[in-house]
């Protein structure tokens, strides 16, 4: 399966199966993102008053859902996501 480029070196192309296997993985973890988000967002609206925003239950929020969430696998991505985006409504809420 290796093709030759014009600088003569050869291309090795991936197998299908193993395509659809990245691809997949790359999936699975778009939507342990995607879901990590959408906890930030609960967080935000849980702990929004109606003259501002309770940073400390905010906090709480975010922190009870980052121990919820599994060390391993590809849901473990959501602590990443959990922290930059948590990070993002701190600094935005100055």
């Amino acid at each position: 399966m290796a093709a030759v480029l014009r600088s003569g070196l050869p291309m090795v192309l991936p197998e299908a199966e193993s395509e659809v296997e990245t691809l997949k993985a790359r999936l699975a973890v778009a939507e342990q993102r995607e879901e990590a988000v959408r906890m930030v967002l609960r967080a935000l609206i849980t702990s929004l008053r109606p003259f501002g925003f309770n940073r400390q239950r905010f906090l709480r929020c975010v922190r009870e859902e980052g121990q919820d969430t599994p060390s391993e696998g590809p849901v473990s991505v959501r602590h990443t996501v959990l922290h930059q985006e948590a990070r993002r409504v701190l600094r935005e809420s100055r």
